[in-house]
């Protein structure tokens, strides 16, 4: 993949990222409980244990899933975890580094995805927070509410 700034590439995650994805989703995590003035070492306790729970959640739910990293001009700068099941395909989570947002990178990653998706013949689903300024992103994309509960907003983006 390519945009025309930058060579956006993805892959395979492998056991040696394990620290550079838990790096990224801890950076998108950790402002409510530094917010809070919560010590250093409890803040990094939480989101080990969010992390690991969230793993755990998505190996039980897609245990078909696929997780890669994405690279721009060959750095790291997030992750894409989908599954492609046999009747939708899910956006089970994407994330980034926050020095690396708004640059494109995700229109760009999730846009691919979506098109492979709609190249299958197949809806896309995901989940966003509410508040989350990624479901702009998202909107933009194509994405349709199907469900909220309050929290979290269940969307998808039909074929």
């Amino acid at each position: 993949m390519t945009d025309d700034r930058r060579q956006i590439t993805l892959r395979p995650a492998v056991g040696e990222d394990e620290a550079l994805l838990s790096r990224i989703f801890a950076a998108n995590r950790e402002a409510p409980f530094k917010a809070a003035g919560l010590p250093e070492p409890q803040i990094a306790r939480l989101l080990l244990m969010q992390r690991e729970a969230q793993l755990s959640q998505y190996r039980s739910l897609f245990p078909d899933a696929t997780v890669d990293v994405v690279l721009a001009d060959g750095t790291p700068v997030g992750y894409l975890h989908v599954d492609r099941g046999e009747e939708r395909y899910t956006l089970v989570d994407v994330a980034f580094l926050p020095a690396t947002t708004g640059q494109g990178i995700g229109t760009h990653v999730v846009g691919a995805f979506l098109r492979e998706a709609r190249a299958a013949g197949k809806p896309v689903s995901a989940h966003v927070e509410k508040d989350n300024p990624a479901w702009r992103l998202w909107q933009r994309l194509g994405f349709r509410i199907v469900n909220d509960d309050g929290v979290y907003l269940e969307i998808e983006c039909l074929p």
